[in-house]
């Protein structure tokens, strides 16, 4: 079997703010269909976040204060949420501000997530 080499394949990177988490052109293509995301930490300390489609969030299964709004543009997509920074911080002890901390993210077609590589992953 031959694996072929992509040379225009992209890591996908997210950017933590004080307030929001910014997803790069790459990072955000899953996410082209999303009305909701939910945002979590794994077992290992990555950031997870799964994208929604309006149907399950109207079927009533989920807390709806777990449920955040992705704002999506051409080239990037933002989760913005001053108490759920905030909450990342702490948790995962991380000085968030204005400047952002850079990480690589890895999509998961299979658990229809997309992980924040926080254990090795900063950019």
């Amino acid at each position: 079997m031959i694996k072929w080499f992509n040379v225009k394949a992209k890591n996908g990177v997210a950017s933590l703010y004080s307030n929001n988490i910014t997803l790069n052109t790459t990072a955000m293509y899953p996410f082209e269909d999303a009305y909701k995301v939910q945002v979590g930490l794994d077992d290992n300390g990555n950031i997870v976040v799964q994208p929604l489609t309006k149907a399950v969030v109207e079927s009533g299964d989920l807390d709806e204060s777990c449920l955040l709004k992705l704002e999506r543009n051409k080239s990037f997509a933002r989760i913005s949420s001053t108490s759920l920074m905030k909450q990342i911080g702490e948790a995962l002890n991380l000085n968030l501000s204005k400047v952002p901390v850079q990480f690589e993210t890895s999509w998961d077609p299979e658990a229809n997530v997309l992980t924040i590589l926080i254990q090795g992953g900063q950019k």
